[in-house]
Parts: structure tokens; sequence; C-alpha cells
């Protein structure tokens, strides 16, 4: 991850990619502008350089550059195609930054769970074996946007105190993990996931109705189902996520 923020600084300051504000997540775009070189008058000493700048970042290709976009990418369709004032109105839920956050939250689990799978592995004679791949550094550059979201978010909300700011994030970090562990659990099992979805989403509140939860589970099972047909190449180059709509479940 230390070398993932190097390798960002590294790149926002010559310019191949643009610098992202998650609080205004349309405005992530790649800059086809090139990597701005001295002229160094021989090729040879341009490619030292170029050698250089990835031993510096601990990577001789570009894959795990791409995967990291692809990370950014993935997290910028959550908050831009999710349609929130639906999910408020139709699960009975306030229009607050922690309804934003959980609702947010379940939209990225579904994505890490299918990067995950990406990681999962056969073998002849053994039971499935997870092995840390492309799924698990995708899934960990998800998190990391997402976070970034949040800190400019909370920022820009009325009055944010800086030190009230970095200890609400800390609440919700522990909040999410706890939120991802529950949702794990209740992967292949409804009444699990219900349990889990009416401790997150209502605060285990008795006024709860139970068609809300019940839509929610639906969505979930539903939405991993999309998810599972994107092909693994697409996953991972060209990853395309449409949302289901939480009214129809």
């Amino acid at each position: 991850m230390f070398r993932n923020r190097i390798l960002t600084r590294i790149l926002w300051r010559h310019g191949a990619i643009s610098k992202i504000d998650y609080a205004r997540p349309s405005a992530i775009r790649l800059c086809t502008n090139s990597i701005n070189m001295r002229e160094q008058g021989t090729v040879a000493l341009k490619e030292s350089y170029i050698k250089k700048f990835m031993n510096a970042v601990g990577w001789m290709d570009q894959d795990r550059t791409r995967l990291k976009l692809t990370g950014y990418f993935l997290y910028e369709c959550v908050p831009v195609k999710v349609a929130y004032n639906e999910w408020f109105e139709i699960l009975e839920l306030p229009d607050t930054f922690a309804s934003w956050f959980i609702i947010t939250e379940l939209h990225v689990w579904l994505l890490l769970v299918r990067y995950m799978a990406e990681d999962v592995t056969s073998l002849s004679g053994q039971k499935n074996k997870y092995v840390k791949g492309d799924g698990h550094f995708v899934r960990n550059c998800i998190i990391e946007a997402l976070w970034a979201d949040v800190a400019n978010r909370i920022k820009l909300l009325e009055g944010a105190n800086p030190a009230i700011a970095r200890k609400q994030v800390t609440e919700l970090s522990e909040q999410f993990q706890a939120a991802l562990v529950g949702y794990d659990e209740g992967l292949s099992d409804d009444k699990i996931l219900a349990a889990a979805i009416w401790r997150r989403f209502y605060s285990l509140s008795e006024d709860t109705k139970a068609e809300n939860i019940v839509k929610i589970v639906h969505f979930t099972r539903h939405q991993l189902s999309e998810l599972d047909k994107i092909s693994s190449e697409n996953l991972r180059w060209k990853p395309e996520v449409n949302w289901l709509n939480i009214m129809k479940h």
C-alpha cells in the first residue's frame, strides 16, 4: 500500500494522471498528457530514466498502475450510479451522511466479494484455496478510494471540525470492518445476511419493517449474480458495473 501511494504521488507530479477529488466523483478522468521528461540527447538515457522510475516504485511493468486505476474507477461507479434518493425513500432511511455511507458500504462490499473471488483457485484433490493476487490488490484500491472520498465529504460538512472529523473517520472504519464481517457471514445464508442488514441499516430497531430488509437481501443476491456474469478479463481491464434498482426488489 505504501508503494501505491509513492506511485500515485509520482504520477500526479509528472501529470500522468489527474488528481482525483472524490467529493466530486464525476471529476475523475485519465490524463492523456505524456510524462514530461527532459530531452537528454539519446534514447539510452531516456530508457535509463524510465527504468529508474519503475524501480523506485517497485514495478517493471504498468499492470499494477492500471489495476490501481481500475479500483478507483470501480469505486467511482458507486457514488455516481447508485440512486441514493430512492434508497432513502423506499427503505425509509434519513437523508444523512451516515445513511449515504451505509448504502455506499454495501455496494463497495459487493465489488469486494466479486474481486476477491478472482483469487480463489481450485487445486486437484484439494479444497479451494485463496491466494492473494490481482483481486486482492484491486480490493485494496477500492477501499483506498472509499476513504479518500469519505475524508473529502466530511471536510465539506457544515462546521466540520478537523479533530472531530478524524474521530468520525476512525469510528466509520471500525464500523466498516464489522459490517464486512457480518455481510461475509451472510453470503451463504439469507437469515444471517438479513440480520447483518438489520443491524447495520436499522441498528436492530424493533420498528423496522421486515419488507425493507427483504428488499435489501433480494437486491444483494441479485446484484451478486449480475456481478458474477462479468468475465475475468473485463473485470480486470474493462469493468462496467450496472447497479440494480432497489425499487424492483
